[in-house]
């Protein structure tokens, strides 16, 4: 059975744009947030505005902080235009640091909301950081932003960053406990933990047709276990 490959992902000009602008906007906002937390300092150890300035300051720096990174996941969205047909992929890890990041900073946010100390009116920005964080970190996951894909002789694999494996780089090919461990010829290793990726039945005959037709070598134990 050979590989119905899907249509190759073709870059053109606006995908350069688009990660120049990304770029752009992941400095922007990094800016605005360092921008909200002097000014909310400042006010707080010098009085440079007023309470309510501040928080009227607060929200439209939030805004522009969440319009930039809505900007960055926009930008980035071409991403999931690349292949017609991915397999959404989203290992633990995507759900654990999202959800410890917006744990992280809603706690903070209550804490310093429920404090009768000065330093309360800090709290916004940490509401701010963890309601963007958590928006963007939907849209990334009901817009598969993260998939696994299989292709004549490379395999892509798009989490925070995408990552291209051509057969000609794998050295061998392990497969334990559902996850297919990829040694590279470099020393270097990927893996890809087929339990959290969408339709693995699919996934798997597609990885296991592309083994074959590309002659990867498969441990002793793994041929065994994916019937190789």
């Amino acid at each position: 059975m050979e590989i119905q490959s899907s249509s190759e992902p073709k870059i053109n000009k606006k995908h350069g744009i688009l990660k120049m602008n990304s770029a752009k906007a992941i400095i922007g906002k990094n800016l605005v947030l360092i921008a909200l937390v002097i000014l909310t300092i400042s006010t707080l150890f010098r009085g440079t505005v007023s309470k309510a300035e501040l928080l009227i300051f607060q929200i439209v720096l939030g805004l522009l902080y969440a319009i930039l990174s809505y900007v960055e996941y926009n930008n980035t969205n071409y991403k999931a235009q690349l292949p017609v047909e991915r397999f959404a992929y989203y290992p633990g890890s995507f759900f654990t640091l999202r959800a410890l990041k917006v744990g992280i900073y809603t706690t903070f946010g209550l804490l310093l909301f429920a404090s009768p100390s000065a330093v309360k009116i800090i709290y916004p920005v940490c509401f701010i950081i963890a309601f963007t964080e958590l928006i963007i970190s939907l849209l990334k996951f009901n817009k598969k932003l993260c998939f696994v894909n299989v292709y004549a002789n490379y395999i892509l694999i798009a989490l925070e960053d995408m990552e291209k494996i051509f057969a000609n780089e794998i050295d061998y090919i392990e497969y334990r406990h559902e996850i297919i461990y990829i040694i590279k010829k470099n020393g270097r290793s990927t893996t890809i933990k087929t339990f959290s990726i969408d339709n693995k039945e699919l996934f798997m005959t597609k990885i296991l047709d592309w083994i074959r037709n590309n002659n990867i070598s498969v441990s002793a134990e793994s041929k065994q276990k994916l019937g190789l």
